[in-house]
């Protein structure tokens, strides 16, 4: 902001709070420099913004809280548009190229520890389909982790045996059925 804009934000200020100091040369020089990279449109934002919810005379720390805070949100309103662009150009192919990855790891940690690849991977989609099923050992409801005693979830395992047994029971009755 330059000395003619935070004039005018002090004159519209000053209508709302007559604490406001008088805009003299010094004290407009002192604003000027404080604000010199704040908007002036975002200033009247923060002056609007802060006499609706606060009664205290608004400082050039206020303004530049909001400016800090309209500038960190316009970047997060970024990043997040961009993450959600670079997920839609994973089309089927980039979703199937992972998925093929995956398999092809999975077999190979199969393979290293002796285990039949197949079963490795039938294996590995129980692991990932435990949620999907009630656990008989702790009753742990679908879309809920299992717990031990007290109610704690588990932390060296994902899910009891007992679950993974009827995740993989489950998967394979859909698969009798289908």
């Amino acid at each position: 902001m330059n000395r003619a804009q935070v004039a005018t934000l002090l004159g519209g200020a000053s209508a709302v709070d007559p604490r406001i100091p008088a805009p003299d040369p010094d004290v407009l020089a002192m604003w000027a420099a404080i604000l010199d990279d704040v908007p002036a449109e975002v200033a009247a934002d923060a002056v609007r913004e802060h006499y609706r919810h606060r009664s205290e005379t608004v400082m050039p720390a206020d303004i530049v809280a909001h400016w800090r805070t309209v500038r960190r949100d316009a970047a997060e309103q970024r990043h997040r548009a961009e993450l959600t662009a670079r997920a839609r150009r994973l089309d089927d192919n980039g979703l199937r190229a992972i998925r093929d990855g995956i398999t092809r790891v999975t077999a190979a940690l199969a393979v290293t520890r002796g285990v039949d690849p197949e079963h490795a991977e039938a294996e590995a989609d129980v692991r990932r389909a435990w949620l999907a099923v009630t656990c008989p050992y702790c009753r742990a409801r679908p879309g809920t982790r299992c717990t031990g005693p007290g109610g704690r979830p588990l932390t060296r395992t994902a899910a009891h045996p007992a679950r993974l047994d009827a995740a993989f029971a489950a998967m394979t009755n859909q698969g009798e059925t289908a």
